[in-house]
């Protein structure tokens, strides 16, 4: 039979020349006709058209390239599939995988299966990738019929990871009161406020993966699915960076969630009293507290406080702000305010208050231990039984009450006490002076008079000269001292350090190392500092 009459794979392509014969298939291929765009799948397209079902496609391809102009074995002669092996073979195949099958049938006639037969079969039907070879010759060796088995089976694609967004520091805490070291329990202090500093790390992201494709038995590629991408849960005053796999806080503040979104809080607000429930509160910016503050807790905040309620026998400090408190504190000799700047409260009882500028009290100062840099009250406002420590001054409404009480104010002498460090280091500098001196003038001693050589001359005048220099600065010293002195001694006038619209016994006054009782009943008078003394005038 004329198999390539019959296939006329010769006019098909006719830049490849085929021979058949008993010892094997030959085919030549002629350089110059090679076309640029030949393509081995429509050759073997063409071959299993024809009913070729033994040709190696490997050969063939290594022939064209190859393309010696001579014959070259390709392998074993063409042969043709057999039609009436059709209906005993059953192929069904999906993207996924091909399932075969013999059928008992073919028993009965003449016919035997070969793996070239299923491998055409397979081919006809395009499937080229992830064939079983081994599980085709098992069930050929074996005779397995009437059985499916899967001979091709695709590389499915791996899905993609999702994206995986993990927070480095805990935002939802478990609140615990802290245990002691002795086994005890705090439970004024929690751990409550998850404090932050600018560019701090809040999360991290790893993004998500695209999968990787997979093959089909056609060979064709399946698509894997992607990984859900998640981005940062960017909130208020947080921000990404990094190409998004970082979420960092834009300010100092505090964490806290807004739905899905985390956000830092410039503002610490507490929206119940501090107590039991919150613990002792010690935080690096500003505080709001919407009600009180209970006995025994303490607020402690870099930034300002402010609180909407009253303070009870509580500690509170502003490292770098000022402390305002709408009610009254209650101290029960238990409490110490401190603001680097200002405090300002409606009335203070049995308290220690401490500021570095001015404190200013509404309505009524009782028991308490002032330090301040000023001290305001409206007309007013009383001072009853309390210590007044300033260095600059104390407005007062009035001071003391109908019964004996004593109140005292102190001036803290800061002017003076710069004066003397001025002083300090001016006798420092003196005794420095005094040293260097001797020194030049023993240099001088050791040169004998005698010597006129101009080495001796130079050295002479160079010393000398330091000499003059060093005792200049000396008496200019010396008179500034004498200034010093007479300034600490006699300190200059100062008007109206205390001020107050009515005054009642008693009350100590001290000034400058000088301390001055006033024992009757006064009213719209100035206290202050003259000619050296304590003097008091009318307003």
């Amino acid at each position: 039979m004329d198999i390539l009459g019959n296939m006329n794979i010769q006019e098909a392509m006719r830049w490849l020349s085929w021979k058949i014969t008993p010892e094997g298939t030959y085919l030549t291929v002629t350089p110059e006709l090679v076309p640029p765009n030949w393509d081995i799948n429509e050759i073997k397209k063409t071959l299993v058209k024809n009913k070729v079902n033994n040709f190696d496609i490997s050969n063939i391809e290594k022939a064209i390239k190859n393309a010696t102009g001579q014959m070259e074995l390709i392998g074993p002669p063409f042969e043709l599939f057999e039609e009436g092996k059709r209906r005993y073979l059953h192929l069904q195949v999906t993207p996924i995988q091909a399932r075969f099958s013999m059928d008992a049938g073919i028993l009965h006639t003449d016919y035997r299966i070969t793996k070239d037969d299923i491998i055409f079969v397979l081919a006809e039907k395009a499937v080229v990738y992830g064939i079983d070879y081994d599980t085709i010759e098992e069930i050929l060796s074996n005779e397995i019929y009437g059985q499916e088995f899967i001979i091709a089976t695709a590389t499915p694609p791996v899905a993609g990871k999702d994206a995986i967004v993990s927070e480095v520091i805990q935002i939802d805490t478990d609140a615990k009161p802290f245990l002691n070291e002795d086994g005890t329990v705090n439970y004024k202090k929690w751990d409550n406020i998850r404090q932050i500093k600018q560019g701090d790390i809040i999360c991290v992201r790893i993004p998500s993966t695209p999968g990787l494709p997979g093959t089909s038995v056609f060979g064709h590629p399946l698509s894997p699915t992607p990984g859900e991408d998640y981005a940062l849960p960017v909130g208020t005053n947080t921000k990404a960076v990094d190409g998004e796999t970082k979420l960092v806080a834009a300010i100092n503040g505090f964490l806290y969630r807004d739905g899905r979104e985390i956000c830092v809080g410039g503002v610490y607000v507490i929206k119940s009293d501090v107590d039991f429930k919150t613990g002792n509160i010690d935080y690096f910016g500003d505080v709001i507290i919407r009600g009180n503050v209970t006995g025994g807790f303490s607020v402690k905040a870099e930034g300002n406080i402010s609180i909407e309620g009253y303070a009870e026998a509580a500690n509170i400090e502003s490292k770098n702000g000022n402390v305002f408190i709408k009610g009254s504190l209650f101290g029960q000799n238990k409490t110490m305010v401190v603001a680097k700047k200002n405090i300002n409260a409606e009335n203070a009882q049995d308290s220690t208050l401490r500021a570095g500028q001015t404190i200013t009290v509404r309505k009524q100062i009782r028991n308490c231990k002032i330090e301040t840099q000023n001290l305001e009250m409206p007309p007013e406002g009383q001072i009853i039984s309390s210590s007044i420590f300033f260095s600059g001054y104390s407005k007062c409404g009035s001071i003391g009450g109908k019964t004996e009480s004593l109140n005292e104010f102190t001036l803290i002498e800061s002017d003076r006490q710069q004066l003397k460090d001025e002083l300090q280091g001016i006798n420092d500098l003196l005794q420095k002076l005094n040293k260097a001196i001797e020194a030049l003038q023993s240099k001088l001693n050791v040169i004998k008079p005698s010597d006129a050589s101009p080495e001796a001359i130079n050295q002479k005048q160079i010393l000398k000269s330091q000499l003059t220099t060093c005792e200049s600065s000396k008496e200019q010293l010396q008179i500034k001292r004498k200034k010093l002195i007479r300034l600490i001694d006699i300190m200059p006038d100062k008007d109206a350090l205390i001020s107050a619209k009515l005054l009642f016994p008693p009350i100590k006054v001290s000034m400058y190392s000088f301390t001055k009782d006033f024992k009757q009943e006064l009213s719209h008078l100035k206290i202050g500092w003259k000619s050296g003394g304590i003097k008091m005038e009318s307003m």
